[in-house]
């Protein structure tokens, strides 16, 4: 027993030694950046300054009494909820489509994911383009059709900018849900279905007890990443729109770079870098709290 129980003591040494350079190695390149915007943030720090006077909470309490916080937050809500629903809901449709077995899947699959694929600013150039007022082909598209009589100012209107930046990001990053849930689908058991198809059961029921229960600790996991991603988004939004018409599109990660390098004021991008931290932080205990369920009801 005790010849074991060295064993296991070497073994778990070697564990953690094996993990220690990693492990410091995070803790350097996340854990510094993320310390120097806490000091950051409790400084009053201008243009060409690496520090400044110390002035305690007078950055956040400067975050909350700023209307274009809130706006910047619930831009960044419509954003964020905006993507990830129709992302995930697309990315299960086509996942549970490319499931099956028909002619073609395998160009199908390909062309599906393709947008993941394109470079971030490759895309969002050509969307620009495509999007354009008065050269745009989806206007052009539209007009032809009759479906409207003259173009749409898809990036200068503040109705339908925030659109426009959502339906980019849902084409960009809605093969990143097909790729997690079709790998989740082609691992269900068989056994299942065919038992299910025995008993009498519907398309549908055979989807809501079998597949639902099965892809639901997945399908939140992905919500979770992308919901993560889609906060600190910044490129899609900046360089579509740069934060416009009249803030329509400004998010919390916008909002940050303007005050950080357009206002000079990086102690209150470093609060509002931070606030959007701690919402993030309790986003995430929200999922967690979902997937821990879906997990156990499956």
């Amino acid at each position: 027993m005790a010849e074991r129980n060295t064993a296991l003591a070497g073994d778990r040494l070697l564990a953690y030694a094996t993990l220690a350079p990693s492990a410091f190695l995070l803790l350097l390149l996340a854990g510094v950046p993320t310390i120097t915007v806490f000091v950051t943030a409790t400084q009053d720090v201008g243009m060409g300054d690496t520090s400044g006077p110390f002035i305690g909470l007078e950055n956040f309490v400067w975050v909350f009494a700023e209307p274009a916080f809130y706006t910047a937050l619930w831009n960044t809500f419509v954003w964020v909820f905006g993507s990830v629903a129709l992302e995930m809901l697309l990315g299960l449709g086509l996942a549970l489509l490319l499931n099956k077995s028909f002619r073609f899947r395998g160009a199908a699959r390909a062309v599906i994911l393709a947008p993941y694929l394109v470079p971030t600013v490759v895309a969002v150039l050509t969307w620009r383009y495509m999007l354009h007022d008065i050269v745009g082909i989806i206007n052009a598209g539209l007009i032809d059709i009759g479906l409207i009589s003259q173009p749409l100012l898809w990036l200068n209107s503040q109705g339908l900018a925030m659109v426009s930046v959502i339906m980019v990001g849902v084409w960009k990053f809605f093969p990143f849900a097909v790729i997690a849930l079709l790998g989740i689908l082609q691992s269900i058991p068989q056994e299942q279905y065919e038992a299910a198809k025995i008993d009498g059961a519907s398309d549908f029921q055979q989807f809501w007890r079998i597949t639902l229960p099965y892809v639901m600790p997945v399908f939140l996991l992905t919500a979770l990443l992308r919901t993560i991603w889609s906060f600190n988004k910044f490129e899609i939004i900046y360089l579509m729109t740069g934060g416009g018409p009249l803030d329509a599109t400004t998010t919390l990660p916008i909002l940050v770079y303007l005050k950080a390098f357009s206002d000079f004021e990086f102690g209150r991008a470093a609060a509002i870098a931070i606030v959007t931290l701690a919402i993030l932080c309790v986003l995430l205990a929200v999922y967690f709290v979902f997937i821990k369920r879906a997990e156990a009801r499956q």
